[in-house]
Parts: structure tokens; sequence; C-alpha cells
């Protein structure tokens, strides 16, 4: 039986249809999954660690927290310890109060002190390479707007003893302010923050630096 040529014409298209894709339409698809592919990695991995680096000054605001609570509901002093070679912040139990945790030579792992709890800032998947602290070069290095300025690491640590009223006071009994900015060296502008402590009173705040005000703010 002859065929019409509108059935030739479907039956044409039918057997390229069953013939599959080719080898140049197979490529081009291939192609545009690998261009997609390395936009969006790098992308992906960006924001991965833009979250990694922001659960940083929120995990030492929340122990900072902790061990204020600690100091205040036992009443003694509780040391908030932060670690920039190890990256690791620890709270210790002085099992005291005031100057004679203050002025110990051993000081602030006093005699009948131990340790109640450590973190590693590492453990979100950041490298410690990639946390850093201090002021970035060209940020603001003035006092934040509650009047606390940056504190200066000591053989590259930082102590801040919550007294039984929630103060952080030194040796003589005079309020201690104290703030701490952690930043990721790779991503300095979108993740420098600054956690203050307002000695008067033990209370703490989390600062963003803003790059549109070029000021950290609450």
């Amino acid at each position: 039986m002859k065929l019409t040529q509108r059935q030739q014409n479907l039956t044409s298209v039918s057997t390229r249809r069953d013939a599959g894709f080719s080898l140049i339409e197979i490529f081009v698809v291939a192609s545009i999954i690998g261009v997609l592919t390395a936009i969006t990695i790098p992308q992906l991995a960006g924001q991965r660690r833009l979250l990694r680096s922001a659960a940083v000054p929120r995990e030492i605001l929340a122990q900072l927290r902790f061990t204020r609570q600690q100091a205040m509901s036992q009443r003694q002093s509780f040391t908030f310890q932060y670690d920039n070679v190890a990256k690791l912040i620890t709270i210790i139990d002085n099992n005291a109060a005031g100057a004679t945790v203050l002025n110990s030579a051993s000081y602030p792992n006093n005699t009948g002190s131990a340790v109640v709890l450590t973190s590693s800032l590492t453990q979100s998947g950041l490298s410690s390479t990639e946390i850093s602290y201090g002021v970035p070069s060209g940020f603001p290095t003035g006092a934040l707007a509650d009047g606390v300025s940056s504190t200066s690491l000591t053989s590259g640590k930082i102590n801040i003893t919550f007294q039984p009223d929630g103060s952080v006071v030194d040796a003589n009994g005079n309020p201690l302010d104290r703030a701490l900015f952690p930043y990721n060296s790779k991503l300095p502008s979108q993740t420098t923050a600054a956690i203050s402590v307002l000695g008067s009173s033990g209370r703490t705040k989390l600062w963003r630096y803003d790059p549109g005000t070029n000021t950290y703010v609450e």
C-alpha cells in the first residue's frame, strides 16, 4: 500500500525520535551542565563559609552569657577564656570570688578551680587559619557605640571573669570592659563582628560590621 506524504513525514519523525539523542546534542547538554556547575559550586561554597563564619561570634556570645549565668547562679566567679591559637573557648569554675581569684599567681586556673566546658570554634567546619582576631586593616578602630574598645590578647588569650553579681571587675573592684573582634580572614568585610562586655553590669552585646556606614551596628 502506498503511503501518503503526511504518513511518510510522520514515519520519518518517529524514526529520528527512536534513534535517540545525537552525540552533538549530548555534548551541548553536558557543556551546559558543566558551565552551570562551575558557576554554582563556588557560590555555594562562599555561602557556606559565610554561614559558618557567622556562627563564630554567636558561639562566643552564647558562651559569655552562659559563663555569667553560672557565676550568678552559683554565687562565685566563673572565667570565660578565649584561646586564639587553639581557637578554643574554655569556661572555668574558679570556686572563689573577687580578688582571691584575680590576684592568684595561677589565674584563671587558681587552686580549687575546674574546667566545666570547652568549645572549639572550628567544629562548624572552618579552618583554624580562617578564624582571625582583631580589627582588620582599614576598618574602624575606635570604641563601639557602647563605649567599649577592642581588648588585646595576652599570650594569645583573653580571660573574662564574671563575679557573683554578674559584673566584670579588676583586682581592685573597678569595672573592666571587654570586647572581642573575630572575623574570617578570607571574607573580612562580610564577617567582621564584635562582642562587647560592659564591666559594670556584665551585659553582653553582639555587633556586626556594616560596610555601607563603615561602623559596627547591633
